[in-house]
């Protein structure tokens, strides 16, 4: 079974760690370029959790100068805006930055050749990049020889060209692939190889992956990112023990949809919660709180002073609600020669109310910018940060950070988990298309999922968005686009009939347990859907 790869986005910050010493160093890259006077260039890059980033620096009598912090190796564009025949042309040159010092030497009349000295990461990109077009050049040259496309000729001429073309792009891939994979193995000591390492293999499953890594060279499996990429590759590859013993014991549920039930009028709502009889809690977009009997009645409604934008809710067993809200900033950027504004998650508030909807606490939870998922169990509130990427427990009186749980591959905006009767974490990695647990600590326990278009397989961009367990052990799912919500028991999996498309494309589906095993799924457009056991 193919596992999908959970790719520690944290650990980027590891990346190819510096050699000692290297860290104090800074960027500088001194340039010079024949044919400007004066103007601006642009040193465009992207950088994980920040998005792009845009350096500007003055050129004066052709001569400009970039500084900057690159422990880890990062990509990166040189743009320049000249005017050619009129119009307006980016000229653009790739560089690898790193804490070292650098020159450019160039011209306008050929920018992208330009030589760039200083860093031997940059010498190695140079080289990679003339193998690797000249592979592309190789199946240029075959699609160029394909015959062109006539309108006039049949259905069954038309489907063997595309045939043909599809062939060629594929083959493409696979020969850009084979050709990093022989760079790498040809340069094992260069930190450009693991570079590329970590390109090639970002999206590879567990078990691509182990195919991949276990015939590297060597001296390349040394480099300290790899080397501990290959130590969680050999951990998952312990952990996934197979979904049939997973479930083994765990008998098969049957579900259909309620019919009756009146929830389907209710909209707007992004996260739910069940209290200790059965009712259940709903937040609404607007920031109010509906509690709803088990019929979708909705038997109260209030809206609390939340300090922020309402992302998710809990129920205690006190039955004490926690409302969580993102504390949201502007920030403005120059891009492309004009401000743009967008509003980003900050810090995260925590508000406690009883069930007649007075407030009984609040604080923020240390290190949280978004809560896109929330459970209390005991004394822990327990937290999914889809911005980090991670999931965090903290204390649920005061919100003070207890353990960080890494891992995550969070997706389209969404992490969400639920916590099983054995108060394991039981997480919905979307972005690796797996079902996986942990405990308080930290450590893996179990998980399973692959992409795929098999009913116990996850499908689309990204899924499941959403996972609980029920009573006697069973694990529920919750796909999107299209909506699937399937059992997981020693029978391996099942679909629930009878579901309409909740949402489109990659939205969230909210879903909670009650305590008789009833499922509650929640569509903005759509109201909230429930289903029964049926016995």
């Amino acid at each position: 079974m193919k596992r999908a790869l959970l790719m520690l986005i944290a650990s980027m910050a590891l990346f190819m760690a510096s050699k000692p010493g290297q860290h104090q160093n800074q960027f500088v890259l001194h340039g010079k370029i024949k044919g400007i006077d004066k103007g601006e260039i642009i040193l465009l890059t992207f950088i994980d959790k920040k998005g792009f980033q845009r350096d500007t620096s003055k050129i004066e009598n052709g001569n400009f100068c970039f500084t900057g912090n690159f422990p880890n190796l990062l990509n990166g564009t040189l743009r320049l805006k000249v005017k050619r025949a009129g119009k307006e042309v980016i000229l653009k040159k790739g560089i690898m930055l790193e804490n070292v010092k650098m020159t450019f030497e160039g011209s306008l009349n050929d920018f992208e050749n330009a030589k760039i000295s200083g860093s031997v990461v940059h010498d190695d990109y140079e080289r990679f990049k003339i193998g690797k077009k000249q592979v592309m050049l190789k199946y240029d040259r075959i699609k160029q020889a394909l015959p062109k496309y006539n309108a006039k000729a049949s259905d069954e001429d038309k489907k063997a060209l595309q045939d043909k073309y599809t062939k060629v792009r594929k083959d493409r891939i696979a020969g850009i692939s084979q050709y990093e994979k022989q760079f790498m193995q040809q340069n094992p000591k260069a930190r450009f190889s693991a570079y590329l390492f970590q390109q090639e293999t970002s999206s590879k499953s567990y078990e691509q992956m182990y195919e991949y890594v276990k015939d590297l060279h060597p001296d390349l499996k040394k480099q300290p990112y790899i080397a501990s990429v290959l130590r969680k590759v050999e951990k998952m590859r312990s952990l996934e023990i197979g979904l049939d013993k997973i479930m083994d014991g765990v008998n098969p549920v049957n579900y259909q949809v309620d019919s009756k039930y009146k929830g389907k009028r209710v909209l707007d709502v992004i996260y739910l919660a069940s209290f200790s009889n059965n009712q259940l809690c709903a937040l609404k977009k607007d920031g109010n709180i509906l509690i709803m009997d088990e019929e979708g009645k909705i038997i109260k409604r209030f809206k609390p002073a939340i300090l922020g934008k309402p992302t998710a809710i809990s129920v205690d067993a006190m039955d004490q609600i926690y409302v969580l809200s993102s504390e949201m900033k502007i920030l403005k950027k120059k891009v492309r020669g004009r401000m743009v504004s967008k509003e980003l998650p900050v810090g995260v508030n925590c508000q406690i109310y009883s069930k007649d909807g007075q407030q009984v606490n609040q604080f923020k939870l240390a290190g949280v910018h978004i809560a896109s998922g929330s459970r209390v169990v005991d004394d822990h509130l327990i937290v999914s940060d889809c911005k980090l990427k991670k999931i965090q427990i903290h204390k649920r009186t005061n919100g003070e950070l207890v353990k960080e749980i890494d891992d995550m591959r969070a997706c389209c905006n969404i992490l969400d988990f639920s916590v099983n009767q054995k108060k394991e974490i039981i997480v919905a990695n979307l972005g690796a298309f797996r079902v996986q647990g942990f405990d308080y600590n930290g450590n893996s326990l179990m998980a399973f999922g692959k992409r795929g278009k098999e009913v116990v397989d996850f499908h689309g961009c990204c899924n499941p968005v959403s996972v609980a367990s029920l009573s006697n052990g069973a694990i529920v799912t919750v796909e999107k686009d299209p909506t699937r919500i399937k059992i997981y028991s020693k029978q391996g999996a099942k679909q629930i009939e009878g579901i309409e498309e909740l949402v489109k494309g990659c939205t969230f589906i909210p879903m909670i347990v009650d305590g008789n095993d009833n499922l509650y799924l929640a569509s903005e457009e759509k109201g909230i859907v429930k289903c029964s056991i049926v016995r």
